[in-house]
C-alpha cells in the first residue's frame, strides 16, 4: 500500500512540476534503458513478433492498463490473454512511430509520456490505424525495467 501511495504522490507532483515545452531530445543511460525496453515490447507485436508470452515478460505482475474515459481496468493475465488472443487471430501492427515527451526517473520508477500512432494489418489485409497519447510507470526489477502501468488517451484526427 505504502508504494502505492508514494506512486501516486509522485505521479501527482510529476503533473504539476514544471517541464519542458520540447520534446526530450538526449537521454542518460537509464532513459537508453527504457527506451530500448518500449521497443523490445512494441516488436513483441510486430509482423515478425513473438507475440504474447514475450509481451507479458516485460510487464510486472501488478501491471494495470487503462483507456482513459474507459470504465474497465485491464490486469495483467487478461491483458496477456487480450494480445494472445488479438495475434492468434492474425492482427499484428505493421508500422509505428513514437514520439517522446519526456521520461523522468524517480527512484526506482520511470515516468515515460509519449504519443504513438500504430497501424494494424489484419489477416486477410486489413488495415487500421490508431494514435494515442500514452503515459507510463515503469518499475526497475534487477537490472532491467517492467511495466506496471500504462494509461492511455485515444487521439482522433
Amino acid at each position: 500500500m505504502r508504494n502505492w501511495i508514494r506512486i501516486n504522490f509522485l505521479l501527482v507532483v510529476l503533473c504539476v512540476a514544471p517541464i519542458n515545452l520540447i520534446a526530450q531530445t538526449s537521454w542518460t543511460i537509464e532513459q537508453e534503458q527504457i527506451v530500448a525496453t518500449i521497443d523490445r515490447l512494441s516488436a513483441t507485436t510486430a509482423p515478425d513478433g513473438n507475440g504474447a508470452d514475450d509481451y507479458g515478460m516485460l510487464l510486472d505482475e501488478a501491471f494495470s492498463r487503462w483507456t482513459v474515459g474507459s470504465d474497465l481496468v485491464s490486469y495483467k493475465r487478461d491483458w496477456v490473454d487480450g494480445i494472445r488472443d488479438w495475434f492468434d487471430d492474425g492482427w499484428r501492427v505493421s508500422e509505428r512511430k513514437t514520439d517522446y515527451v519526456a521520461i523522468d526517473i524517480v527512484d526506482n520508477f520511470a515516468f515515460t509520456r509519449r504519443n504513438v500512432s500504430e497501424t494494424y494489418l489484419g489477416p486477410d489485409g486489413d488495415s487500421s490505424t490508431s494514435k494515442a497519447a500514452v503515459a507510463e510507470v515503469w518499475k526497475k526489477s534487477g537490472n532491467s525495467w517492467l511495466l506496471l502501468v500504462a494509461n492511455v488517451h485515444p487521439i482522433t484526427d
